[in-house]
């Protein structure tokens, strides 16, 4: 008989093991590779090119906002496509400090649906906005990658990219299916659950019924955000080429787009501190095939990073003019008070 356990860990110990991972990936990655070529190759650094890869990440940044706004303002939330954008922003702000995109995510969603308390068609637009955007990145990989047709570790990523297409249709057939609602609704009111009726189960249901009622209501707009997407995904090559150009790394733009997207699929994994590591490693391992020398592949993946945390930085500031003028607002309060 095998008897299984689990390990629940604090978010201190989570957020040490993913610093030691880091370090030991930096660490291994400069054990083959000398540390002066990748700083020789950043010497060279093209500064027009960065900036224009840095313009482009905002501009990204503001479309997928666009996406987001666009399916909160059929469910009425008043909140405006530049609220939308500063709270992107300041969620990658604190993203960068946090163990997982995913609590990233949990602070976006705090963030828009706190203030009215319409939780159930934030998370909708949050979950449709990912599917549609990854479906739209996945689908470009495999394109580009059809094109390009590497024969190196790259030859079995397509594989990969079509399984991730086809559950993510799956998961968007599910959740704007009438069916599939009615029944989920039918079983979680038999008495099979009774014994969980009360107050957090009757509020747990109807959060998900308000989800589900609201990815419907947004279904209608999947094109829509659908077109805006592909838009961001090609921007989002256009920077990486800009990156590519910076250094005079000699790829195609064929590799660049498929190459990206394994790169934003590999940044999901929660194993590290905002991807260190692992960007440098999967460019060597992915890049190698292109007669791209590894000093130059670590040196591609130190510049996205910086460019990115360039631009998440600017949340920072936007958090600290809100805390100041919140602190400004409250002296003036207590002041006009007395």
């Amino acid at each position: 008989m095998t008897v299984g356990f689990r390990v629940k860990l604090a978010k201190w110990q989570k957020r040490s093991l993913q610093a030691i991972a880091s370090v030991a990936l930096i660490v291994g990655i400069f054990w083959f590779i000398p540390f002066h070529e990748v700083v020789a190759s950043l010497r060279e650094v093209k500064l027009a090119f960065v900036l224009a890869s840095f313009a482009l990440t905002l501009v990204i940044a503001y479309f997928e906002s666009v996406q987001l706004w666009l399916l909160l303002r059929r469910a009425k939330l008043p909140i405006t496509a530049w609220d939308v954008f500063e709270t992107k922003l300041v969620t990658r702000f604190y993203g960068q400090f946090l163990p997982s995109e995913l609590m990233a995510s949990a602070v976006k969603l705090y963030r828009l649906a706190g203030p009215t308390g319409q939780w159930g068609e934030v998370m909708a637009g949050l979950a449709l906005t990912r599917v549609v955007n990854m479906a739209g990145l996945l689908a470009l990989g495999v394109l580009f990658w059809a094109i390009d047709m590497p024969q190196g570790a790259g030859r079995w990523v397509g594989a990969a990219m079509i399984g991730g297409i086809a559950a993510l249709a799956l998961a968007h057939s599910v959740m704007v299916s009438p069916a599939v609602n009615r029944v989920a609704r039918n079983v979680l009111s038999a008495r099979l659950f009774a014994w969980l009726q009360g107050k957090v189960f009757e509020k747990t249901r109807r959060l998900a019924a308000t989800v589900v009622d609201s990815y419907q209501l947004y279904g209608d707009m999947v094109w829509t955000i659908a077109a805006i997407g592909l838009v961001r995904h090609a921007l989002g090559i256009v920077s990486f080429v800009m990156v590519a150009h910076a250094l005079d790394v000699q790829i195609s733009f064929m590799t660049i787009a498929w190459v990206r997207v394994v790169l934003q699929a590999v940044m999901m994994l929660p194993i590290s501190l905002s991807g260190i590591g692992l960007r440098e490693g999967s460019l060597v391992i992915l890049l190698q095939e292109y007669a791209v020398p590894a000093s130059q592949a670590v040196a591609l993946a130190f510049l996205m990073f910086l460019i990115s945390l360039l631009a998440n930085s600017l949340g920072g500031l936007l958090e600290l003019r809100s805390f100041l003028t919140r602190g400004t607002s409250s002296v003036i309060q207590r002041g006009s008070g007395q």
